[in-house]
């Protein structure tokens, strides 16, 4: 007779994006297994209806089940896929909470037409599409600007005119050479979201999630391993027997520690020296379940107000004026490059960015601030964008 008890570590979460919101697209070991850790599931979660009938007696009523539904929430490596311009293992994950994939699968390169300090009129054989450019990356390589880089805020196929999120040092012109490399990049959207299918194996039990949307925040800390947690509202599917199925992560890319070396272009507010031991953000999605009469369950994303906190080295007023800048509620850009190699090379851009109250702490004997962040659009859905490279 085979054993009824269930192995704790006996795990694992396949996870896939859905064509139609809730209809199962039977997520498969090859595709969709995901390597995550600290996984926590509440099989059930249920809103109940107390009777409360009048009885000549104490005792308690039995209760009538008004809604269930399932959560899930664990924690991913941010790591690319080892190859630029292929979609990562997060990649399915984020769009289940609310953000939207560009895939440039080859690079782009070409000698700017013209420019100013924040536009590029690219060469003549850019993109005929409008917006095909937004949000992703471009280096410029040679002539004005050479080994600066931007993200592209918008784009007009008409024109070839491509919008960056920051003013340039100087003037982009005909000497500009660029090229926007081989990337995956992700933005918040606000319609068409997308939804996701979990299948979480407790080694002989299946839970099936459908319908699944939720949120996420990364986390990066000095000499810790960078990571995404990701929280999902789904609707409830009985749970099954049905043995885990094994999976191999081997060829899985290594992840780097956040560090001197591998984690570099941190730029706050204009000032390109910060030198940071905590950087998180949280996508903060308002996720709630709907079961009303007339309409089959749903789980909808309502609103996001991104935010997130940093923990950086204090400076001296004439290095930078942080006071000034959290007094006067400065808005500017916040960027950071973490990663060596191509392939596993994440960017991570924030044009808008204000600035919250301040308290100081200590590390190392050196005197360190600490704010929280507020994320704003720009011109929607831009407020963060995680690129790979």
């Amino acid at each position: 007779m085979a054993e009824a008890i269930l192995r704790a570590k006996k795990k694992i979460l396949l996870s896939k994006i859905e064509a139609i919101y809730a209809d199962d697209p039977n997520p498969s070991v090859g595709a969709n297994a995901v390597m995550v850790k600290n996984i926590d599931i509440t099989p059930m979660e249920i809103e109940a209806q107390a009777r409360d009938n009048i009885k000549p007696y104490f005792g308690n009523d039995e209760d009538v089940t008004a809604v269930a539904y399932a959560k899930v929430s664990f924690e991913v490596e941010l790591t690319g896929s080892g190859t630029a311009g292929t979609v990562p293992p997060i990649g399915q994950l984020l769009r289940g909470a609310g953000m939207a994939e560009t895939v440039l699968a080859a690079a782009v390169t070409g000698t700017a037409a013209s420019g100013s300090l924040s536009k590029i009129v690219l060469a003549a054989g850019a993109s005929a599409t409008d917006n095909a450019y937004a949000g992703l990356t471009i280096n410029f390589t040679a002539g004005a600007n050479a080994g600066k880089s931007a993200v592209i805020k918008s784009y007009i196929a008409a024109t070839k005119e491509a919008t960056l999120t920051e003013s340039m040092p100087v003037a982009i012109d005909n000497t500009s050479v660029y090229t926007i490399p081989a990337q995956v990049v992700y933005h918040r959207i606000t319609d068409s979201l997308e939804s996701i299918t979990h299948y979480a194996y407790f080694d002989k039990v299946l839970h099936k999630m459908i319908g699944a949307r939720g949120s996420a925040s990364l986390s990066l800390s000095n000499k810790k391993v960078p990571t995404v947690k990701f929280s999902y509202t789904c609707i409830y599917v009985p749970v099954i027997d049905a043995p885990a199925p094994p999976a191999s992560f081997a060829s899985r890319e290594k992840p780097l520690a956040v560090n001197s070396i591998n984690t570099k272009s941190v730029k706050v507010l204009g000032y390109d020296k910060a030198v940071f031991s905590e950087l998180s953000f949280d996508l903060a999605n308002e996720v709630t379940f709907r079961s009303l009469p007339g309409a089959p369950e749903r789980v909808e994303i309502t609103d996001s107000k991104p935010t997130g906190l940093l923990t950086q080295e204090a400076t001296t007023v004439a290095t930078k004026d942080w006071w000034s800048a959290i007094r006067n509620a400065d808005v500017g850009a916040l960027s950071l490059t973490h990663g060596v190699d191509v392939g596993n090379i994440i960017k991570i851009d924030c044009p808008r960015v204000q600035l919250g109250k301040p308290t100081y702490s200590e590390l190392d004997g050196i005197q360190m601030l600490q704010t929280s962040l507020k994320l704003l659009p720009d011109e929607g859905n831009d407020e963060l964008t995680i690129c790979f490279l």
